[in-house]
């Protein structure tokens, strides 16, 4: 019997079909892992950002209910605003890299319910008054909480 032309080379024809199968399956691979990252990614920054929006509506709003006046109200509100409104662009800046439609739209209704406490709390503030001010901040943190859901359970 003859050796084919592959066998008479030294590689015999089944390897060839190996290694063609092993380059295909990291040329799929590969962009597969690199998503799932991605995603990872993605996924973490969220969290984090929903983190800071609960820290705004479960510690900040009530902070700010608990002061005597609407002037020392806007004395932390000003000092706070800045991270409130970190949180606001980066949530609109996960918005175009969402995974899919579902994670961009919790993406934009966190941002708008931050866009939306923050004009609402200036609002409240610059009225200055002190009657409503407590019902006004209560109303706030509510919708806020509405958009979060339930708070996780703590273990």
């Amino acid at each position: 019997m003859q050796p084919t032309s592959a066998e008479s080379d030294g590689a015999p024809t089944w390897l060839w079909w190996v290694l063609g199968a092993a380059l295909l399956a990291l040329a799929i691979g590969i962009p597969l892992l690199v998503r799932a990252s991605h995603r990872r990614e993605w996924r973490a920054d969220l969290a984090s950002a929903e983190d800071e929006v609960a820290w705004f509506a479960r510690v900040l709003i009530p902070e700010l209910r608990g002061q005597a006046s609407p002037a020392e109200a806007s004395g932390g509100w000003n000092i706070a605003e800045s991270r409130v409104a970190a949180v606001e662009d980066r949530l609109t800046a996960l918005e175009p890299s969402a995974p899919d439609d579902a994670a961009q739209l919790r993406a934009v209704s966190l941002r708008d319910a931050v866009r939306a406490a923050r004009s609402s709390i200036r609002e409240t503030l610059e009225s200055g008054r002190p009657d409503t001010m407590a019902q006004d901040l209560d109303a706030v943190a509510a919708q806020l909480e509405q958009v979060l859901g339930p708070p996780a359970p703590e273990l």
